[in-house]
């Protein structure tokens, strides 16, 4: 993953075998709004943490698969996507400040 990408993009693929550390707990960072993209069914979901473990957003996939959106969410002491933190298929977008 590029971090000096903006959005930071995750897909499904990147955390089938592990967790993907967006932002390290270095410092926090202003997240602008996190969106859930390509994914394939309703059922589908995704979920991003804080580097603490705390759960910073969830998202769930919409009936007419168009991209779900947080909308302005704030500060975050890091950002990590778990194992399988997007199930099945799916691209989660990270905009940062």
């Amino acid at each position: 993953m590029d971090q000096t990408s903006n959005p930071w993009v995750v897909t499904a693929a990147d955390v089938a075998a592990g967790p993907v550390t967006v932002w390290p707990l270095t410092g926090k960072v202003h997240i602008y709004q996190i969106e859930f993209e390509q994914y394939t069914n309703a059922s589908d979901t995704a979920t991003v943490n804080q580097a603490n473990g705390k759960s910073f957003a969830f998202l769930h996939g919409a009936g007419d698969l168009q991209t779900v959106r947080t909308g302005n969410v704030g500060w975050a002491d890091g950002i990590v996507v778990p194992q399988a933190g997007i199930t099945a298929t799916g691209t989660v977008r990270i905009y940062h400040k």
